[in-house]
């Protein structure tokens, strides 16, 4: 019984085709329709000050029950919900904004001492991003409720992970999840940069770098390990088309900053920081289309641990070329 169970769930998340790119837009433009009415809401009538239970309320229901809507009862209409959401936000725009108390007298300025200057530019020389923090909250919130959503039959097939060919909405949410974080990793780049030449600034050699980026992936690789544990221990169902045997999502997000520890000198010497994963991601598809490589990681049989875990070792290759794309718009 146990054994049929097991695999009806992994036939039930198996050999999917995805959807359209269209689609997808208009099942994620609910986020920023969301986002667009908490801000008018907050901006003009400050529903949100003080943060009580009813603020609360209605921050849950833009920010994360209008996404759970979107992939599962309104996944055939997201258009409608995109409009159920707009309306009111154009109604709360052309309303009366609400009263607000006066603003309190400002206060003096203090002329800042050229060392007091000087100190604040190092330590943050980079505004933050507010786009960029909503961006990847709300695509963090999309990533767990399709987590959690896959395995039940309200969660349209077409949005789960497709077997060979196509896109789909968990598909973009991957690439999108290390997008973002190659996007906010620039930060730490810049503000390097920025340091004056005769402060701390130095060159990090190789071995610093590796050991700076095994310091960061550390974590991730644990979590990849107890995923792996976990799963096999528990003879859980799993989709071992997606990764491979042992490999998961963890240890792909592990080993991308020794990765890109090892192209940093290589990035420092292009002219872009563009090119670098545009030839990385150029190379491996002329790999797949000119050589047998395609062929391997599609139908090689399993009889080590390379071809066990040929879906997730390849490509790695690809999430690599995300994140450095990533890092390069964020710089």
């Amino acid at each position: 019984m146990a054994n049929n169970y097991k695999a009806l769930k992994e036939a039930f998340v198996s050999n999917l085709t995805g959807g359209t790119i269209l689609e997808i837009n208009e099942i994620t433009l609910v986020a920023p329709a969301a986002v667009l009415l908490w801000s008018i809401l907050q901006s003009r009538h400050d529903v949100f000050k003080p943060y009580n239970v009813a603020a609360y309320m209605i921050d849950f229901l833009l920010n994360c029950s209008a996404i759970l809507l979107a992939t599962t009862l309104y996944s055939s209409e997201p258009l409608l919900l995109n409009g159920l959401i707009i309306l009111p936000a154009v109604a709360a725009f052309l309303s009366k904004p609400s009263s607000k108390p006066q603003a309190s007298p400002a206060k003096p300025l203090v002329k800042a001492g050229p060392k007091d200057a000087t100190q604040k530019d190092v330590q943050d020389p980079l505004p933050i991003k507010p786009f960029v923090t909503s961006y990847r909250g709300t695509m963090m919130i999309i990533t767990c409720t399709a987590i959690l959503a896959v395995d039940f039959k309200v969660f349209p097939r077409r949005f789960g992970k497709v077997e060979n060919w196509g896109t789909s909405l968990m598909d973009l949410g991957v690439g999108s999840f290390v997008f973002s974080a190659g996007v906010v990793s620039a930060r730490s780049v810049l503000k390097q940069r920025l340091l004056p030449k005769d402060s701390t600034r130095v060159a990090k050699g190789l071995l610093q770098r590796l050991s700076l980026s095994a310091r960061h992936s550390f974590p991730l690789l644990v979590l990849g390990l107890i995923r792996l544990f976990s799963v096999k221990s528990l003879d859980y169902a799993e989709h071992v088309s997606e990764y491979g045997v042992h490999w998961n999502f963890f240890f792909t997000l592990a080993f991308i900053p020794p990765a890109v520890a090892l192209f940093q000198d290589a990035l420092d010497m292009l002219p872009s920081p563009t090119l670098l994963p545009l030839l990385l991601g150029a190379g491996y598809q002329m790999a797949l289309d000119s050589t047998d490589l395609k062929a391997y990681i599609l139908t090689a049989p399993r009889t080590d641990l390379l071809s066990q875990n040929r879906e997730g070792v390849f490509s790695f290759i690809g999430y690599l070329a995300i994140f450095l794309a990533g890092q390069a718009t964020g710089t």
